[in-house]
């Protein structure tokens, strides 16, 4: 890849085989590691449906803070149809304050990560209003959240 930077094989085969297939987890968090030359899984456990993690639990994990990160997020719901949607929803979270390296080696690399994912919906976040789910869902075709 032109950035140089490495992505962790074993991250994303834990992606592909317990969240997509074994569908064990809600979300999971992809992020730089320290020497920026790396993607790797971070806060995996957070996103285990064992602790029946919600948008709102994975919208806190993603948005630390001057931290770039990648976050992918099975959102299902019910359409107004009665049918069911169930898509894989990565958003990519930098802040316009984060440090300027993180932001440069995290845009050059967005790429790579998203096709190495290979989601039904991308969605790049720089606030935390940018990942209300409201807005979510208007991205994914459906109304306002019934309660």
């Amino acid at each position: 890849m032109a950035t140089g930077i490495k992505i962790e094989k074993k991250s994303f085969m834990a992606f592909d085989t317990e969240m997509k297939k074994g569908k064990k987890f809600q979300f999971m968090l992809f992020q730089l590691n320290k020497k920026m030359d790396k993607v790797v899984l971070v806060d995996k456990e957070k996103g285990d449906k064992k602790l029946k993690p919600t948008y709102d639990d994975f919208v806190k994990a993603l948005c630390v803070d001057g931290q770039p990160r990648w976050g992918v997020f099975q959102y299902e719901a019910k359409k107004k149809d009665g049918s069911f949607l169930d898509k894989f929803i990565m958003i990519t979270w930098c802040q316009d304050t984060a440090p300027l390296r993180k932001k440069m080696v995290h845009g050059s690399t967005h790429t790579a990560v998203k096709d190495k994912l290979s989601v039904d919906k991308v969605i790049q976040a720089s606030t935390t209003g940018d990942v209300e789910e409201s807005i979510i869902r208007e991205k994914l075709g459906l109304g306002k959240k019934e309660v």
